[in-house]
């Protein structure tokens, strides 16, 4: 997903006014000016929520949303994605990689509203590639839990971003919400991105990560018996590769949450057409993806690895998969529930309705998105104790 970023036009025209000062070898105005209009971005989108839906469509409709194609998307994205069209707000591949992750680092700082947990912690560990950055979360506990003393599930994390961008602090806020209200620890991962670190670079970082978590599950505190996987976009991606990877190991994870992922780089599906223009995830987006991948990937998209979904999908654990109902990756994603149902792995799938790609990320800033993020924790939780 890349998030809206309605300072990029004010910025670049006050700009010309400091060249001046950045002559002299000073940006501090110019960085100070950003970070305040970040800030106001963020308070602005979360005031916006407060709006009457007739409002949110009406101003969409005014800056040119297409209703008669999405009508039953939810208003408030409406009025996000028409915002976001009229300040021509670049794609995540737009630029320089480089470039394109400071711009989702910063959209993501400007929204964020951090749910409280009990405590987090940032961490190096080690890995074949040397030490990777993890963030570790765990969640006020219930009654409940404190009750029976239980020890907690743990959930690594695959934070999502086309492969190309992201990092633990761009998915703190899904991660604080997954954590909290499915009361389990997390333990969120910044693999090795492309293209400066083509596949299956991430995937390395990713079971590394799961093992570090086996070994270490004592001092953790969590439960041994309930160690996960889970990511969304292309940290669902990574979460089916990694279970896949992981049968018959002892490393195996217990269950996998996977949250509108990209399953399928070789085939076309009718929701890659009918979602892919005017959302947050375009056809634009998913060819950019792709095309970096083919450039610089020692794995073809028919290999398992970059498709999971033409892996064996037997001996898998139990998945929770949650699709959007106007995201591009739709049909994909529902496509392997099936099939893992089929090759008699368990499986529980659910559409969100009302919303499209990034959910988790604009759950902040939608009440929609909260509530949906909300239940996908309780019922990965649920998943988990039915075990």
């Amino acid at each position: 997903m890349s998030a809206s970023n309605p300072s990029k036009s004010l910025v670049n025209s006050i700009q010309p006014l400091l060249l001046k000062e950045s002559e002299t070898g000073s940006m501090s105005r110019l960085d100070h000016i950003k970070a305040r209009m970040d800030k106001m971005k963020g308070i602005a989108l979360r005031l916006s929520m407060r709006m009457p839906p007739t409002s949110q469509r009406k101003i969409a409709r005014l800056l040119g949303f297409n209703h008669v194609k999405f009508p039953d998307l939810d208003p408030h994205v409406q009025m996000l994605l028409s915002v976001r069209k009229w300040l021509s707000a670049a794609t995540k591949t737009d630029s320089t990689y480089e470039s394109s992750r400071i711009h989702f680092r910063r959209d993501m700082a400007a929204i964020a509203n951090p749910t409280k947990v009990a405590s987090v912690k940032d961490w190096k560990i080690p890995s074949r590639s040397g030490q990777l950055s993890v963030r570790h979360y765990t969640p006020i506990r219930t009654e409940s839990a404190e009750k029976h003393h239980q020890r907690l599930p743990l959930l690594v994390y695959f934070h999502g971003g086309s492969f190309i961008v992201g990092d633990v602090d761009t998915h703190d806020d899904p991660c604080r919400l997954l954590c909290q209200f499915g009361q389990m620890q997390v333990l969120s991962v910044s693999y090795r991105c492309m293209p400066d670190h083509p596949s299956p670079a991430a995937i390395e970082d990713c079971v590394d990560t799961l093992k570090w978590a086996y070994e270490h599950i004592q001092s953790l505190g969590a439960d041994p018996n309930k160690i996960t996987v889970g990511g969304d976009s292309a940290g669902g991606n990574l979460a089916a590769v990694v279970s896949q990877l992981a049968v018959g190991t002892t490393f195996a994870p217990a269950a996998q949450l996977m949250i509108y992922p990209i399953l399928d780089l070789v085939n076309d599906y009718p929701s890659h057409e009918a979602f892919g223009h005017g959302l947050f995830l375009s056809r634009v987006d998913l060819e950019a993806a792709k095309n970096l991948h083919l450039s610089c990937s020692q794995l073809p998209f028919s290999d398992p690895r970059v498709s999971p979904i033409r892996g064996n999908l037997s001996g898998l654990p139990p998945a929770l998969l949650v699709t959007a109902a106007f995201d591009s990756l739709r049909d994909e994603g529902e496509t392997y529930a099936i099939k893992m149902r089929e090759a008699g792995s368990h499986c529980i799938g659910y559409r969100v309705e009302g919303q499209g790609h990034g959910f988790v990320s604009m759950a902040t800033i939608n009440r929609a998105a909260f509530k949906a993020t909300k239940r996908i924790a309780k019922d990965f939780r649920v998943l988990l104790d039915s075990k």
